[in-house]
């Protein structure tokens, strides 16, 4: 389990986190500074503040996969989840899927609570407010409530309101579980397995499902709250109780896991805020591409379709799924090996059945990396033809949630390319890929390194020859 202040030294001693103080962002609200920076892919953000909590943006997010680097939009995340950086993609949908709903965990442990100095309101956080916002703004948040059961997780957004209430958008499912007097705990910078296992439950529809039930409560130490428990070491925790279940609430700000299931506004009344002696808490430009709340929707969408798929034949043919931040979440790429004529077109329904976010599927080879994005564009017309290999469905499907061309609500038709390539040809009719390390022998391939690096190092002095 990494602490959220833990998890962003470890950014900055990765270079991955730069860090601004008061001074330095003038008159620049944090959201548009934070959009910014997840538009030119730059590192993620700290704000250092004299007066309220310090903010960071861009902890779960990561660079646009349409651009070469050597870091992946998951790799941030991937460090706060306790693997390496650089490790497959493969591994962090499996170890997000662990932090689900789990057929026998140990039980929770409990630990002393980090956030333990209580602050003079809700109002003494000074909250982020973004350039087109009425009020403070509330996200990236972990809602827990506590029933008979035992502890209930869900993410929550929301608005400061006065100076001790919130207007919050939280899960209807949540919002359900309660007896209609029931108090809410917000938890505010907590380690990010933890909102990672918050936004798998709500994709999945699983906020029924008590922590105590869940993988994360193996990982992440407990400790117990007026709403239930949190993880100890939250940054920022906010007792609440529901003031109103229907408040007049109209805002436009959604966050991505709105997309997956129903939610609902709530009002709470603030009953006590405490954290710790340095509080950082983590917000996201809600709406924004390549936003962290779209990033985490995308990842744990993902790790929730592979692991279903490959438990739908009783075999793994399915090697990774992604839903790109960078299409909105509205496309759904998935790498298989085609097990027999017709897989693509089952593999493709079931996807459909399982997410509404999307409306179309692309289908490539188990061999493509999901760390090449451009590839799998390539590969739609590389291997695909239109006439052939592109699949709508009639006009009555149901209407995704995601495409940002398709807002109406109405019905439409879904998609699926089959990029990959027949399983009954054989090889010598598959033409071999165009790379470097294909198209030319090794000692002509080392030269041209050796001449790369050269010209490279003899630059270093910041020409800009060399930076090219």
């Amino acid at each position: 389990m990494i602490p959220f202040a833990q998890y962003l030294r470890g950014l900055d001693g990765d270079d991955d986190l730069l860090i601004l103080a008061d001074d330095e962002l003038a008159d620049l609200p944090p959201d548009v500074v934070a959009a910014e920076a997840l538009r030119a892919s730059g590192p993620a953000i700290r704000y250092d503040r004299a007066d309220g909590v310090d903010l960071a943006s861009g902890a779960f997010s990561g660079p646009d996969g349409m651009q070469r680097r050597d870091a992946q939009p998951w790799s941030r995340l991937a460090l706060g989840l306790g693997l390496d950086p650089d490790g497959s993609f493969v591994s962090i949908l499996e170890t997000i899927t662990g932090l689900g709903p789990a057929g026998e965990t140990d039980g929770p442990t409990y630990d002393r609570q980090a956030a333990s100095r209580t602050l003079d309101g809700v109002q003494a956080l000074a909250l982020p407010q973004g350039a087109d916002d009425v009020w403070p703004v509330l996200t990236l948040g972990v809602a827990s409530i506590a029933t008979a059961d035992g502890t209930h997780w869900a993410p929550i957004h929301g608005s400061v309101v006065g100076e001790e209430t919130l207007r919050v958008r939280t899960p209807a499912a949540l919002a359900g579980l309660g007896d209609g007097d029931e108090t809410i705990s917000i938890a505010l910078g907590v380690p990010p397995a933890a909102i990672t296992a918050a936004y798998l439950l709500a994709v999945t529809d699983n906020l029924a499902v008590p922590i105590q039930a869940c993988g994360v409560a193996d990982d992440v130490p407990l400790v117990p709250t007026n709403g239930g428990l949190v993880p100890s070491a939250t940054e920022v925790v906010i007792e609440t109780t529901v003031a109103d279940r229907n408040p007049d609430f109209q805002s436009d700000r959604r966050e991505a896991w709105e997309h997956c299931l129903e939610s609902t506004p709530l009002a709470l009344s603030v009953e006590r805020v405490l954290a710790t002696d340095e509080p950082v808490v983590p917000f996201s430009p809600a709406g924004q591409p390549l936003a962290d709340d779209l990033q985490l929707t995308g990842v744990t969408t993902a790790a929730t379709l592979s692991h279903r798929v490959n438990n739908y034949w009783g075999i793994s043919p399915v090697e990774w799924v992604l839903l790109p931040a960078e299409a909105e979440l509205g496309i759904c790429v998935v790498a298989t090996d085609v097990l027999y004529a017709g897989f693509e077109w089952q593999l493709a329904n079931i996807l459909f059945t399982f997410s509404s976010l999307f409306d179309t599927v692309i289908i490539v080879d188990e061999d493509v990396a999901p760390t090449d994005l451009g590839r799998v564009l390539g590969d739609i017309w590389v291997k695909a033809h239109p006439s052939r290999d592109w699949i709508f469905s009639d006009a009555s499907a149901p209407a995704a949630q995601r495409p940002r061309y398709r807002q109406d609500g109405e019905t439409g038709s879904r998609l699926y390319v089959n990029a990959a390539w027949d399983p009954r040809w054989e090889d010598s009719y598959i033409a071999p890929r165009v790379t470097f390390e294909t198209s030319f022998p090794p000692a002509v391939r080392e030269v041209a390194r050796t001449a790369w690096w050269t010209r490279h190092d003899d630059n270093s002095d910041g020409d800009d020859h060399g930076e090219r």
